[in-house]
This record gives C-alpha cells, sequence and structure tokens, in this order.
C-alpha cells in the first residue's frame, strides 16, 4: 500500500482521485461530501418535521369528527326524548335552526384550527430548508475561498 494520505471514501471509491481526474478547481472534498450531509440531514428533519405536523392535523380531524357526532347524537337524544314526554320540541333544547348555527359556527373554527396546523407545519420544514440553504451556500463560499 501507499503512504500517501487519500481523500474520503464513498462506497469504496477515493473521492479525491475520482474528482481530481475530472480537473476540477480545488476543493476540499471532504468539507464539500460534509456540506452534502448537512443537506441530507436538514430534508430529513424538514420531512420529519412535516410528517409530525400533518399527524397532529389527522389526529385533531378525527377528535373533530367525534365531537361533532356526539354533539349531534345528544341533540337527536334530546329532541326524541322531548317528543315521547309530550313537551314542545324547543322548550327542551336550542331548536333546529339554533343547532345548526353552532354547528357552522364549530365548523369554522374547526377550519381555522386546521389551517394554522397546517400552516405551522409547513412553516416550520420551510424554515429548516431555508437555514440550511443558508448555511450550504456560507460553507460553499468559504471552500472556494480557501483554495483560489
Amino acid at each position: 500500500m501507499s503512504d500517501e494520505k487519500t481523500g474520503p471514501n464513498l462506497l469504496g471509491l477515493d473521492v479525491g482521485k475520482l474528482l481530481g481526474s475530472f480537473r476540477l478547481p480545488a476543493v476540499d472534498v471532504g468539507q464539500l461530501i460534509e456540506t452534502n450531509r448537512k443537506n441530507m440531514d436538514a430534508l430529513i428533519a424538514a420531512q420529519r418535521s412535516v410528517t409530525d405536523g400533518y399527524t397532529g392535523l389527522a389526529k385533531r380531524q378525527v377528535e373533530i369528527f367525534q365531537n361533532t357526532m356526539e354533539m349531534a347524537q345528544a341533540a337527536i337524544k334530546a329532541k326524541r326524548e322531548a317528543k315521547k314526554g309530550g313537551e314542545d320540541a324547543g322548550a327542551e333544547g336550542p331548536s333546529s335552526t339554533e343547532i345548526a348555527r353552532m354547528a357552522l359556527n364549530m365548523a369554522i373554527q374547526n377550519m381555522k384550527d386546521l389551517a394554522e396546523a397546517a400552516a405551522k407545519a409547513n412553516g416550520e420544514a420551510l424554515t429548516l430548508i431555508n437555514d440550511r440553504m443558508k448555511a450550504s451556500l456560507t460553507e460553499l463560499k468559504g471552500m472556494r475561498g480557501k483554495k483560489e
């Protein structure tokens, strides 16, 4: 074996020698690989952030559906009991119009909550990617400055 210092290995290949054969400008290959590793880590973190955000969003949608069904069942039960007792249906609870108005207001608020949750998940991922892009450009400019 040679006593020469070899560059970083990638899949068993000497990346330094491989890139050197292409007559590229002098670049610290190890630093370039590290920058790309950081870029991949940032993409993975952004994907994880989006996945976590949308998982929370799906859970919230299930909660909303369950709450809506429980409210509807309770309203129907109250109306039935009022009719069984011969009472005025409006005297026992809210009217159908009031129930519909409450459901509409609740649906609008739930849509706002879900939209905010989605925006937050997307915003966090975008922030991670933007921060990494800025750092990557700084690292690449630093590599260029060292070798010229």
